[in-house]
């Protein structure tokens, strides 16, 4: 028996060494290189909606953090003065349509005249071949057809005028008629509401930011996983993302970012290489960006964008 203590001390101490090194062996694979990551955030798509004209905002028939659907009525500008416009182009497009009318009659009686002139000048022609009228009279049926031909040619001018000026009219029209159309401003995705700012009665002005609308089919994960750990990471591997809320979520992986800022190589003067003259030791890994689609049920709690979550690759 006193010879078997220290043999038993001695494997004790060596299985427990043994353990030891397979923990720290299986900490380090873990830790080092087991594709999950506690770097990980919940993202959406993001619209933000201006006005695409100016006016009093009459109308914001929805609330902050409510959710529309795509087409809903979000806010209404003034549409008065832009009513007015349309009206005032329909009214202009009349009055080049009359005159492009009156173009093309006048044309008609020109090309009529033309020809009786030149029936009139090939009847004196034959006439003074025969000497039974004057040179004077000749000349006349001449400068008749050339006057003739140059109305015929002017009115030909003021037609294309003309068209012209209808084809401006129904321009401006259209545009009228788009503005008016613009006063609505409506959903263009079905989504949530996020911190409404906007009130009734605010002035908008073009391209002014009024409203930001979350996607809500736009919902997914990003992951920040460290390079070491990419190789275990394939387009399309299961994975399992718990939120910091306590929901456990099933995604798969979507993408992988094929570049990130080097920090450490910033353009230069004439963008030559700006190469860090002093090099770090200690060299951390760098994080890459994995997105992972959610699978999630329909009645399953909304998702807030920019929370927590940590994602564990399955396979």
């Amino acid at each position: 028996m006193p010879v078997l203590k220290p043999v038993l001390a001695k494997a004790v101490t060596l299985a427990v060494l043994a353990l030891a090194v397979m923990l720290g062996w299986f900490a380090w694979d873990y830790y080092t290189r087991a594709p999950w990551t506690r770097d990980a955030r919940v993202r959406a798509d993001v619209v933000t909606l201006s006005a695409e004209v100016a006016g009093r905002i009459i109308e914001l028939p929805v609330q902050d953090n409510q959710f529309v659907r795509q087409g809903d009525l979000l806010l209404q500008i003034d549409p008065a003065r832009y009513e007015l416009a349309v009206l005032h182009a329909v009214r202009a497009v009349e009055v080049a349509r009359a005159a492009l009318g009156q173009s093309q009659a006048a044309i008609v009686a020109n090309e009529a005249q033309l020809k009786q002139r030149r029936s009139e000048e090939q009847r004196r022609r034959k006439l003074q071949s025969m000497s039974a009228i004057s040179a004077e009279e000749w000349e006349k049926a001449g400068t008749d057809v050339a006057v003739a031909q140059a109305d015929l040619l002017r009115e030909q001018s003021n037609l294309g005028l003309a068209q012209a000026n209808v084809q401006l009219a129904e321009a401006t029209l259209q545009q009228a008629r788009l503005d008016l159309e613009r006063t609505r401003v409506s959903a263009p995705v079905s989504g949530y509401v996020t911190n409404l700012l906007t009130r009734q009665g605010d002035y908008a002005q073009p391209g002014m930011p009024l409203l930001a609308l979350v996607d809500s089919s736009s919902f997914h994960v990003s992951g920040y996983f460290e390079e070491t750990k990419l190789p275990k990471i394939k387009v399309g591997s299961r994975a399992r993302i718990a939120l910091m809320s306590g929901e456990v979520l099933d995604g798969t992986v979507e993408s992988i970012a094929y570049a990130i800022t080097d920090r450490e190589n910033q353009p230069g003067n004439r963008l030559l290489a700006n190469v860090n003259p002093s090099y770090t030791w200690v060299k951390l890994a760098q994080r890459i960006p994995v997105r992972l689609r959610l699978e999630r049920s329909a009645d399953a709690p909304p998702l807030r964008a920019g929370t927590t979550a940590t994602v564990t690759i399955l396979e």
